[in-house]
């Protein structure tokens, strides 16, 4: 069973009802008003006020009360960043991050999560732990990664302290399973289900005492009740394996979509796998192997980069 990780762009739309700077648009669109808070926020924006500039950002973004637009939310966005506002720089990185509004730019996604995180905003500081972690726009430096992280973790900020556990899981020379345990309870005791999948890995794997498959099920299920592709994944194998359940291979393959619909690499590379030889249950269908696997080798996992490779091979000599 592969450890997965708990990745960290933060949505715009959590962050902002914990923003600092509370305002009248701010409780109109928490409400649900959007329409109030854009004419609130209108005004206020074009005379350069820098929270109502990130507040239409949003409403653009989300297509709350407007139509959706990526460009305009970049572009509100952009104006508040440059004034300081570091909700806005982290939302702008993220635009960055995902290539939203503008093309996708690791360096620049990372420059505006720094300019955030060293003005203390906590999910900046999560965001940018994410990039050392992994190397994306700068040099991958796991020391700086766990800094970021424990600022934002000491903060109480759960996606920090799940990411912070899986580090302790995982990571070669500073594992510490006691230490990725608390961290995942921290975040647990938040209802944050990358502490539930944490907690779940370490019953399956047995890093903190005998393996429990049934307690691993468990976590997992719940964490996959909130959405976690990670968790669905996991929960997939379980019901693949027969570990902690029934052996299932046709709820395995009903949690492999769902996490594999929202991009999760391996879930994407055991529909390939499925696919590709007609396994739980599914006829086997080369163009779908081929089409899962792209996409789990796109993200780098190895074994579906091999498969896909090892299919492309096989057909360039039966057509050759």
């Amino acid at each position: 069973m592969c450890v997965r990780y708990v990745t960290a762009i933060s949505m715009v739309l959590a962050l902002f009802a914990a923003t600092a700077h509370a305002d009248e648009g701010q409780d109109r669109y928490n409400a649900g008003d959007y329409e109030r808070a854009l004419k609130y926020w209108q005004p206020l924006a074009e005379n350069g006020d820098a929270q109502a500039e990130f507040g239409l950002g949003l409403l653009y973004e989300t297509g709350h009360g407007v139509v959706q637009n990526f460009d305009t939310a970049q572009s509100w966005y952009r104006k508040a960043a440059e004034q300081g506002l570091s909700d806005a720089q982290n939302a702008l990185g993220a635009m960055y991050d995902v290539g939203r509004g503008v093309a996708k730019d690791d360096v620049q996604a990372t420059e505006w999560y720094r300019k955030a995180a060293e003005q203390g905003n906590v999910h900046a500081e999560v965001n940018l732990s994410t990039r050392y972690q992994w190397g994306l726009g700068v040099p991958r430096d796991i020391n700086l990664a766990i800094a970021w992280l424990e600022k934002a973790s000491d903060a109480g900020n759960s996606v920090a302290q799940a990411n912070l556990g899986f580090i302790y899981l995982t990571e070669d020379g500073i594992k510490d399973y006691s230490k990725a345990a608390i961290l995942f309870q921290k975040s647990t005791d938040q209802g944050y289900s990358g502490g539930q999948n944490g907690l779940g890995t370490i019953c399956f794997l047995g890093l903190n005492g005998p393996k429990d498959y049934t307690c691993a099920v468990d976590w997992f299920r719940k964490a996959a009740a909130q959405g976690a592709p990670a968790a669905e994944a996991n929960l997939a194998n379980a019901y693949a394996g027969g570990f902690g359940v029934e052996k299932d291979t046709s709820l395995a393959i009903f949690w492999y979509r769902k996490a594999a619909e929202q991009g999760n690499p391996d879930a994407e590379k055991s529909l390939g796998d499925a696919y590709a030889v007609g396994g739980f249950g599914l006829e086997k269908d080369i163009d779908l192997a081929i089409f899962w696997y792209r996409k789990a080798a796109e993200k780098g996992n190895f074994e579906a980069q091999e498969r896909l490779q090892y299919i492309l091979d096989r057909l360039h000599i039966l057509k050759g």
